[in-house]
């Protein structure tokens, strides 16, 4: 009996243990659903001190907590609009707007979003126009996180081949110093990810943009560095064989022919295929590990659309070695959605504008249970012993 006793506490104990490390993984660290957020916009005159790039012309274009007014929980605004009424043209909509007018282009059709506009100016042709980003900056730092959300597209967002391009996302560390917003050119972020949509003569692309740490330092990650990452603009058919659960291929529903995406993995995938009509949402999730120290290949990357795991590569050596610095290490600190866009198609006369909705985002600590992952799930014990 006593032995049995003994197994029994044993057994006890290790499923108490499981049972809280299924706890943690399950740990959300931030969450917005907007609906409780007061109404706003990018383009509030209160938030004019001056510091436009035209002084006076318009709010600020970083606009931060404690000093600006922005929705509540976050940390910082960047909003740089091309067409709206802070620019002069009053028809128009502020980069970003979480608004109860706009509750139809919240998910379940009421309540808020964010909802961002995106202008269309082929001057000058070699700038991203109409920005705007909502960041979270986190206290203290993560090894690892996992984030989702949910997008809508507008009923005329342009969708034909074209050079266009929009950025809707983005994690990464940054040092503290100088401007969050500071990416390129100097800046002092690093390691990064982005998360841009593009349409072009190959389909509706998944384009990935990952820049290396610690802070400013190997910026421009090297083949090396990327590991077995497919670079760049991929696509939603070869460029996801063997990077679902185990090594398989994986099954994207196809949202206009049925079926899935990978029965024909030769196809030019449209936009409709993926996101579906613009009516319907489309939850994304990424997660981000960094690598164990600088230099090591087993930092991770992963991916899933409406909870299908499509990317899921771990040999990348998100920070490098430092020149500055040896040995140092950085953790994920911020994200945020929104970004600026290569927006082309039509003649600045016509001053179009197009809006995507961003809903529910979740911050997990890691990856949760109820989407699929291909990790192993805690197994109980096996040595239990009945005498």
């Amino acid at each position: 009996m006593k032995f049995i006793r003994f197994c029994f506490l044993r057994f006890s104990i290790v499923f108490v243990m499981l049972f809280m490390t299924t706890l943690l993984r399950a740990e959300v660290i931030f969450q917005e659903s907007f609906d409780n957020q007061p109404d706003w916009h990018s383009g509030l005159e209160i938030n004019n001190t001056g510091a436009f790039p035209v002084s006076g012309a318009g709010p600020d274009r970083i606009q931060r907590a404690g000093t600006h007014t922005i929705p509540s929980n976050w940390s910082s605004v960047y909003q740089d609009p091309k067409w709206a009424p802070s620019t002069g043209y009053p028809d128009k909509h502020e980069t970003i707007e979480i608004l109860s007018a706009n509750s139809d282009k919240a998910r379940g059709g009421s309540g808020k979003s964010f909802v961002e506009r995106r202008d269309s100016s082929l001057e000058p042709m070699y700038k991203w126009n109409s920005d705007g980003q909502l960041m979270k900056i986190f206290d203290v730092g993560f090894e690892q996180l996992y984030i989702e959300f949910w997008i809508r597209f507008g009923p005329n967002w342009t969708i034909e081949p074209s050079v266009d391009a929009s950025k809707f996302f983005r994690v990464g560390s940054w040092s503290g110093e100088g401007s969050e917003f500071q990416a390129f050119s100097g800046g002092e972020q690093g390691p990064l990810f982005l998360w841009d949509w593009k349409r072009d003569s190959y389909g509706v692309r998944n384009v990935h943009t990952l820049r290396g740490g610690p802070h400013g330092e190997n910026y421009t990650m090297t083949e090396e560095q990327l590991g077995s990452h497919p670079r760049g603009s991929l696509n939603f058919t070869t460029n996801t064989v063997g990077m679902g659960v185990d090594g398989t291929t994986p099954k994207i529903p196809d949202r206009v022919n049925g079926g899935f995406i990978s029965d024909n993995l030769s196809q030019t995938v449209r936009h409709k295929q993926i996101y579906g009509e613009f009516g319907e949402w489309t939850k994304v999730a990424f997660f981000v590990k960094m690598n164990s120290s600088p230099g090591v290949n087993d930092g991770w990357l992963m991916q899933w659309i409406n909870n299908v795991q499509i990317l899921n590569v771990r040999n990348i050596a998100w920070v490098g070695n430092s020149t500055t610095e040896p040995g140092k290490m950085v953790r994920w600190n911020f994200f945020s959605i929104g970004g600026n866009d290569y927006f082309k198609s039509y003649e600045d006369s016509e001053r179009r504008q197009e809006w995507y909705a961003i809903d529910d985002v979740v911050v997990r600590n890691d990856i949760p249970d109820d989407i699929s992952s291909g990790m192993a799930a805690p197994k109980p014990p096996t040595d239990i012993k009945v005498d």
